[in-house]
């Protein structure tokens, strides 16, 4: 299986197994993704997007609009404007209450 960071099917339907960075995303119905951003058929997964006034828990992912992969590590509210900028990979950022880790 491929590596995803992807976490819903082309029709926003959570996938299956969906640990962003591991290779056991399936669809609902079984089938293995078949690239990092590609369904089987190879329409491109989803990730859920950041929105402003938003709760976030622990352990929760969002995708920016420029593609990079954020985990809260410390819960809580999104409240700027604009989304966070990407940190850098496994470096840090501030949105609001919530803290983010990029993946």
């Amino acid at each position: 299986m491929v590596t995803t960071l992807r976490l819903r099917d082309h029709l926003g339907r959570d996938l299956v197994n969906a640990t962003p960075g591991t290779s056991d995303a399936t669809d609902t119905i079984g089938r293995s993704v078949i690239a990092d951003n590609k369904d089987f058929m190879g329409r491109t997964l989803m990730g859920t997007t950041w929105a402003i006034s938003t709760a976030y828990a622990a352990g929760d992912y969002t995708e920016l609009s420029t593609g990079e992969l954020l985990k809260v590590t410390v819960a809580g509210t999104s409240h700027g404007a604009t989304e966070p900028t990407a940190p850098g990979y496994g470096e840090t950022v501030t949105d609001g209450t919530v803290t983010w880790i990029q993946v």
